[in-house]
């Protein structure tokens, strides 16, 4: 081989307009960005929230709130991403090219009832069993993101789709701060934390009904 035959090999490129019509062309990268969009909002949520809200359910000081719903929320989602949700995902998906669909989708599932208890619990295992089961689940959701996007978009548009994605996620976390601030305002908190389950299962359905993945690396 030549020393300069690497660096004569022709790269394949796409121009900027016509990578983002081939990505916006594709429904299934829509369908993703509304099934990165809708749990962003209660993955920011609890981000921003899940200390008052512990607060407020609780009866203890924000000084104790804040570690103590950080603290569980992370180690929660750590344990969902690493030791569940990426095994499981990258087992099942030997098996069933939808294994990823599946392994999000059951995450996702988790955070429903979660938000729901994070609204109404007041007891302090029921508060902190569904941060928990909400982390485990964000997780689980979180872990397969990029990998369930590898399945629809080819490699050289990967990094704008997740560009992307990455926007409408802050996007949906900017405004479900500013509307929860309201609920929390006249008393309703844990009822806005409710209707955000309400979202992610609207999201979840959509997303188990449209995303049907071919290959699990397209090209």
């Amino acid at each position: 081989m030549q020393p300069n035959a690497a660096l004569s090999t022709k790269v394949n490129s796409t121009p900027l307009l016509k990578g983002l019509g081939l990505l916006f062309s594709n429904i299934a990268f829509w369908v993703i960005l509304l099934y990165f969009a809708a749990p962003s909002l209660p993955g920011w949520a609890t981000k921003n929230w899940l200390p008052t809200l512990f607060a407020d359910s609780l009866g203890i000081p924000m000084a104790k709130a804040g570690p103590i719903s950080t603290f569980t929320l992370s180690a929660a989602s750590f344990i969902g991403a690493v030791f569940i949700g990426g095994p499981i995902s990258d087992r099942w998906v030997q098996k069933n090219i939808r294994g990823r669909v599946y392994t999000g989708a059951i995450g996702l599932s988790m955070t429903i009832p979660a938000l729901l208890l994070l609204g109404y619990a007041h007891g302090f295992v029921g508060v902190i069993g569904a941060a928990l089961f909400f982390g485990i689940g964000y997780g689980m959701f979180d872990a397969n993101n990029m990998p369930i996007l590898c399945q629809f978009v080819p490699s050289h548009l990967r990094a704008t789709a997740y560009g992307f994605m990455n926007m409408v996620g802050v996007f949906a976390g900017a405004a479900v701060t500013q509307v929860l601030g309201k609920f929390k305002d006249s008393g309703n908190l844990g009822f806005g934390f409710a209707i955000l389950g309400a979202i992610v299962l609207v999201a979840l359905l959509i997303q188990i009904t449209t995303l049907k993945p071919k290959v699990q690396d397209m090209q």
